[in-house]
């Protein structure tokens, strides 16, 4: 099993804790299309030996993430705690939500509020809206970042040099017959998100979805989190644009950072 990367953060292989590590892989190979797993499944996915996935999978057990389900195994409940965690440290999440609950019932479609998580979006806040039951998104969904309007707009405020660099050692996988992967045109999509100041992106991620994003300032001015409303329908004209989404999502954004507890 090879280390994840993070050029970011370095950390020298003394520091590393390798235990750990394959604890956490062990939790993320349980997912919608493996909710259960048997010890030889954990080994397979996570690259282990049959041995070192029974003491994990056994330790996760005792600590209740993990829960047995005949010669199977299934996450708890109490996994939760780990996602939680991480809201209840942004104490602005619970005013995002409240937010975008009305500006998508006024919009009539999903609005999402998203933090950058390396190459995806995490979804700290969600709406389905009136119009988008086929969404099938919720608080923690994680989405490729540049197929995204919300990814769009966190990467467009990023540094450029290091995206391009990640772009070019890891490029996107093309999720439909339009999505970018070359790195330039990537790049330069981010460009025009930073001049006009919002982010538009239509069949990038699934065929027929359309979104717009804007950015999510603190009180300091720095985009910390964006904004978006989707639905699946045709390009809209410019003028649909702006009066449909993008005042809507900008007005949303300003009560946003107006919330900011700090």
């Amino acid at each position: 099993m090879d280390r994840e990367s993070n050029a970011r953060d370095p950390l020298p292989a003394s520091e590393f804790v390798q235990t750990l590590e394959k604890g956490l892989h062990v939790i993320r190979c349980f997912n919608e299309e493996n909710p259960t797993r048997s010890l030889a499944d954990v080994a397979r996915a996570v690259g282990l030996t049959r041995a070192a996935a029974r003491r994990l999978v056994l330790t996760l057990e005792v600590m209740g993430y993990v829960e047995r389900s005949g010669k199977s195994f299934r996450l708890s409940p109490r996994i939760l705690e780990l996602g939680y965690s991480y809201l209840a440290s942004q104490p602005w999440w619970r005013h995002a939500q409240k937010v975008i609950n009305e500006t998508g019932h006024q919009m009539g479609c999903a609005c999402a509020v998203g933090v950058l998580d390396r190459d995806c979006i995490a979804y700290v806040a969600y709406t389905p809206g009136g119009a988008t039951p086929h969404l099938l998104r919720s608080i923690g969904t994680r989405l490729p970042a540049t197929a995204t309007a919300l990814g769009r707009v966190l990467l467009a405020h990023a540094d450029q040099d290091v995206l391009r660099s990640e772009l070019e050692a890891h490029p996107p996988e093309p999720l439909t017959p339009f999505t970018l992967v070359v790195p330039n045109a990537i790049l330069a999509a981010l460009a025009q998100v930073r001049g006009q100041g919002f982010a538009m992106v239509y069949q990038q991620l699934e065929m027929g979805l359309f979104s717009v994003g804007v950015p999510v300032h603190d009180r300091a001015g720095h985009v910390f989190a964006a904004i978006s409303a989707s639905v699946l329908r045709r390009e809209p004209d410019p003028a649909t644009l702006h009066t449909h989404y993008l005042e809507p999502l900008q007005r949303a954004s300003k009560a946003i950072t107006a919330g900011l507890p700090f």
